[in-house]
């Protein structure tokens, strides 16, 4: 019996959008009816609109719900005992693909929609557009387990060019390609694994890491904002060495190869400049265990004991007297 709008409430909504999902796989967005999403889900169709305005917004709600899933399941499946090892990427990187692959109904329905769009010149790219949404909890995700980094234009280009679309497109169309070569579908996932690992772990520093020392500034929409007269935190003053902001890029560009540093500099002019650069990996209102401390210096310098102590020193960072947590002043 068709529910009136009377009886809505949280079970009718999922109804609503499991059965929208179940239409869109079968028939396309195009293709989908609101009539027949109604029939489904065993609501009126007023309801349909009440809730979500129109097909388009039941299409956006569901792909919300697809990268809120996505960002929960990397929280809470990556086991906190193992936070920080450096097989991290490459564990969210076959996390995520087995994640594309239990949605790819919706991923295929999303892919076209924005192709499209794209191809129409007109309109913003659904499937895109919600993945930025969640590029700040992902940076912070991250940033958080050792492994900083800043979006920068060329850690965009490899983030959606060469991870996420590669990844999407394998989710979405694998078994048809496989299908068509005659190759098991097990076979061809297992060697794209492989594929898409070895890129992780090759952007680990040449990409991800040095970004942290690229003098460009982030995408606009996902900049670090701070106040305009609020100094970055971690920059403690030196009063006894001057430098002007050319000769500190100069100095750290002569000390960075990819992004690292191999060993300290001897002269105390560059060891503050390198200081300063180190002192950008640390957020300023938080307090970091030693081993998050490590993690994010690991990523710029080898001997990150040593970072670790010249920080304190040279006071850009504060350390509680037993060493376990650690602040910017």
């Amino acid at each position: 019996m068709v529910k009136k709008i009377a009886d809505d409430g949280t079970e009718s909504r999922e109804r609503i959008l499991q059965a929208a999902r179940a239409e869109f796989a079968e028939k396309g967005f195009e293709g989908a009816r609101v009539d027949e999403i109604a029939r489904r889900a065993d609501v009126n169709k007023a309801l349909i609109y009440y809730y979500f305005g129109s097909k388009q917004k039941l299409l956006d709600e569901l792909l919300k719900a697809f990268l809120q899933e996505r960002r929960e399941e990397r929280t809470t499946r990556l086991s906190p005992d193992r936070e920080g090892s450096r097989d991290l990427p490459d564990r969210v990187a076959a996390q995520d693909l087995e994640f594309l692959e239990r949605h790819r109904d919706i991923l295929r329905v999303a892919l076209m929609e924005d192709l499209k769009t794209a191809s129409a010149g007109s309109g913003s790219l659904a499937l895109l557009e919600h993945w930025v949404e969640g590029l700040a909890d992902a940076r912070d995700f991250y940033a958080q387990r050792g492994y900083p980094f800043r979006y920068t234009p060329r850690v965009m280009a490899a983030l959606y060019f060469q991870h996420l679309g590669p990844s999407l497109l394998f989710a979405a169309v694998g078994d048809s390609v496989a299908a068509a070569l005659g190759v098991e579908p097990t076979a061809l996932r297992e060697e794209f694994l492989k594929l898409s690992l070895e890129i992780t772990q090759a952007h680990y520093q040449a990409v991800f890491g040095s970004s942290n020392s690229d003098p460009r500034p982030e995408v606009p929409r996902l900049a670090r904002e701070r106040p305009a007269s609020a100094p970055a935190p971690g920059r403690a003053a030196q009063s006894h060495v001057d430098f002007r902001p050319a000769e500190r890029e100069a100095l750290l560009a002569k000390m960075l190869r990819d992004g690292r540093v191999e060993r300290f500099p001897l002269k105390e002019k560059a060891r503050v400049a390198l200081l300063e650069h180190l002192s950008g990996l640390f957020e300023g209102g938080r307090t970091y265990a030693e081993k998050e401390v490590n993690g994010l210096l690991s990523t710029v310098v080898e001997d990150f004991a040593k970072a670790r102590r010249y920080l304190v020193d040279y006071g850009f960072l504060d350390r509680k007297s037993d060493g376990s947590a650690y602040h910017v002043p």
